[in-house]
């Protein structure tokens, strides 16, 4: 290990020369634009800004994004503050290869200084840009101070402001102050551990708060036992998830090869022998065939276009595993049937947090099984919750799960958007909407129901009404419905009764609201049937048909294909 000092402006130079990389187990960068601002700030008031930790990537060639010959060392701790130093310099980082996403982000990331603040306050002030600032020729981006020479910067200051000349001096002297900034030292640690060790530092380090997750240090010894791999096969499959609507974690595409390939949802339990090229090519193709198979050809008929939706995506590692175990199995197997299940889990909320332990055991008992319906009988006894949904679970503020229901139900029925007409999860041209992400209406509107509902209560139930009791009631699944776009004015900040009476009673059956509150449009009854008096007893009518429709939905998947 050494220790040694390198300034600000080397840094970024070596960042953008490629003699600094970023290796295949390091996330994007993720700092917002405050981040940024404030690490500018304690650059010029000279204060600590940590030691970045480097490593010697000679023996190990794999980066995660192109590799430059001039690679000397890798950034194990230090890239986000690299990056932001990047920014601020206005020079674009090696590893950081879309030239426009590049520019969008100079746009974002620009750091404003006021060169002239108030008399009484010497203190430079530092601000992240509006269009006030962008006017003000006080205000100076501290990009081109670190870039462009000080006597024009001052001549344009005082000329566009039209400042007395007096202030030349007085603006020349603060722009050399934060030109000062290209000079200031940061520590460096340089190791040339081995790959393993270094992984095990890196894990060790926190990171802005966030400890790297295992997966992602798992893939960079994948990487090292595979050249090219991640970068030419990994990270471009996982993009194409992404651009579809997969936003999938690394760890649940590494674990669903463990599990297809039999070993450990413990990725760190896996042996480095199950990684080989050996192995490797073709545990790759069948874990790339089963993922697309199910995102792709299975999911979409019920209208699951996205991880977005469900409870819990690590629920799909024990699905890719169940589908690639039997799906040959055409006597027997039934997607419908793994289908249930998986909702089933989702709804017990089996692999939601901690979920490794609960991965493990399903998934040696999907490999075991001698048959379909022995797994599926294995699974489903671990599961604790009812065969059925009562109107209970409709009636809960806003559950993962049922709002998930609520969708698959209204996907189901064909239902249409309330505003143009559209079948819910579906594009203009009729096409399933990839990375669909539906848009939550409050039937009663919240700042409706937050206005009056606590004294209708409080008449009707005779005492006082807590917050939480009207939070409850307001945010109930029951009280939800979906549209396919943000909906505009024409459905906010009204009672129902004023836009129900444009909707067609077919719409409002196929979003299941309940018959008694359709009829009232054609019985002159609108304002009382959806009145806040009534609210208690739509949200118990609602729950109970949304109950019903979901146990229906479920026998139909006990016995589809």
């Amino acid at each position: 290990m050494e220790v040694s000092q390198a300034t600000v402006e080397s840094i970024v130079e070596d960042a953008v020369s490629g003699k600094l990389n970023i290796p295949a187990f390091q996330r994007n960068f993720v700092w917002n634009p405050e981040q940024v601002k404030r690490l500018a700030e304690s650059l010029y008031w000279n204060y600590p800004v940590g030691s970045f930790l480097w490593w010697d990537s000679s023996k190990y060639p794999q980066a995660k994004t192109t590799q430059s010959p001039e690679t000397q060392f890798w950034i194990l701790d230090g890239q986000q503050r690299t990056v932001a130093l990047c920014l601020i310099f206005g020079r674009k980082p090696y590893w950081w290869e879309d030239t426009e996403s590049w520019n969008e982000a100079l746009e974002r990331y620009d750091v404003m200084v006021n060169i002239l603040p108030d008399e009484d306050d010497d203190r430079l002030e530092f601000a992240l840009p509006n269009p006030v600032r962008r006017r003000d020729p006080r205000w100076i981006s501290l990009r081109r101070v670190l870039t462009e020479g000080i006597g024009s910067l001052a001549r344009e200051i005082i000329n566009k402001g039209k400042f007395d000349e007096k202030l030349t001096k007085k603006v020349e002297d603060r722009l050399e102050e934060l030109k000062k900034i290209r000079g200031r030292i940061i520590p460096v640690v340089r190791i040339r551990h081995e790959v393993d060790d270094a992984i095990e530092i890196f894990v060790r380090l926190n990171q802005e708060g966030t400890r790297v997750k295992e997966a992602d240090a798992i893939l960079a010894i994948i990487a090292g036992l595979n050249e090219d791999w991640v970068r030419n096969e990994f990270l471009p499959f996982r993009d194409r998830l992404e651009d579809d609507g997969w936003d999938l974690d690394v760890g649940i595409l590494l674990r669903t090869m463990t599990g297809i390939g039999g070993a450990s949802a413990q990725l760190k339990d896996v042996t480095r022998s199950f990684w080989t090229p050996e192995n490797l090519p073709k545990l790759w193709r069948e874990t790339q065939e089963i993922i697309v198979e199910v995102l792709y050809l299975r999911l979409p008929n019920y209208g699951i276009t996205s991880e977005d939706l469900l409870p819990s995506a690590n629920s799909l590692i024990p699905l890719f595993v169940l589908h690639h175990r039997w799906r040959s199995d055409r006597s027997n197997y039934r997607f419908g049937r793994a289908l249930l299940w998986f909702l089933r889990a989702n709804w017990d909320g089996r692999y939601s947090g901690a979920a490794i332990t609960s991965l493990n055991e399903d998934i040696r008992t999907i490999r075991e099984a001698k048959s379909f319906d022995e797994a599926i009988e294995k699974l489903e006894s671990r599961l604790e919750v009812p065969p059925e949904m009562d109107k209970h679970e409709f009636l809960k503020p806003k559950g993962r799960f049922s709002q998930l229901m609520l969708y698959l139900l209204l996907f189901r029925r064909e239902a249409r958007d309330w505003l143009d007409g559209t079948r819910i999860g579906f594009g203009r041209a009729g096409e399933i909407l990839s990375g669909f992400r539906p848009q939550w209406h409050h039937i009663y509107p919240r700042n409706v129901l937050k206005k009056g509902l606590k004294e209708v209560l409080k008449k009707k139930w005779g005492r006082d009404v807590s917050e939480n009791e009207i939070n409850s009631l307001i945010n109930s699944t029951a009280n939800l419905t979906i549209l396919n776009r943000k909906p505009n004015i024409k459905l906010g900040g009204r009672l129902p009764s004023d836009y129900i009476k444009d909707i067609s009673e077919e719409d409002l059956r196929a979003h299941l609201i309940p018959e008694d509150f359709i009829k009232a449009k054609n019985e002159g009854r609108l304002k009382e049937q959806w009145s806040l008096e009534r609210y208690e007893e739509f949200l118990d009518k609602r729950a109970q048909l949304l109950a019903e429709e979901a146990n229906k939905f479920f026998q139909e998947l006990e016995n589809a294909p």
